[in-house]
C-alpha cells in the first residue's frame, strides 16, 4: 500500500505531519515527544502553495536521484518501491537533500543524518494516513 493526497480535501490542520514525528519518536507518545533530544521530525510537509494544499513527501521515485548522489550506499530501493535512507550510514553529507528533485529529503543536522518518508515501513498502518480526519490521506494500491 501506499499514501494518496487528497488535496481538495485537505484543509492543512497538519496532523498528519504531528502524528509522523511521534510514530518516528522513542516514546511514540504524544505527550512526552516532544520533550525529547533530538526532538522527532516528521516525515512529510502540508503547506500551501498558490492558496491551495501541497504535500512535500518523498515520491519512492523509479530511478530515485537522491540514491544516485549518495557516496555510502546509505539509500535502499526496495522490491515495494520504497526509497528509504539507512540513517545508521548517513554520513550527513546532504548530497541526497540536492539531489532530490521534490525537496523531500530533511537533514537532521543535531545528529548528522538525512532521512524522508518511510511509509512507516515496519509498522501496519501509517501514522499520516490514520491521522487525517478528512480523508485527504487515503491508502492506495501501488
Amino acid at each position: 500500500m501506499k499514501k494518496k493526497f487528497i488535496k481538495d480535501k485537505c484543509v492543512t490542520c497538519k496532523q498528519c505531519m504531528i502524528e509522523c514525528a511521534v510514530r518516528h519518536s522513542t516514546s511514540m507518545n504524544l505527550y512526552e515527544a516532544f520533550t525529547e533530544t533530538p526532538k522527532p521530525r516528521y516525515r512529510l510537509q502540508v503547506s500551501l502553495r498558490k492558496d491551495r494544499p501541497h504535500m512535500t513527501v518523498c515520491q519512492n521515485c523509479a530511478k530515485p536521484k537522491c540514491r544516485e548522489s549518495c557516496e555510502y550506499g546509505a539509500i535502499t530501493k526496495y522490491e515495494d518501491g520504497n526509497v528509504i535512507i539507512d540513517t545508521q550510514k548517513c554520513v550527513g553529507c546532504w548530497a541526497c537533500v540536492e539531489a532530490c528533485p521534490f525537496g523531500a529529503i530533511t537533514k537532521e543536522t543535531e545528529m548528522n543524518f538525512a532521512f524522508n518518508c518511510d511509509d512507516c515501513k515496519g509498522f501496519d498502518t501509517m501514522a499520516c494516513v490514520e491521522a487525517c480526519k478528512t480523508d485527504a490521506l487515503v491508502y492506495a494500491e501501488k
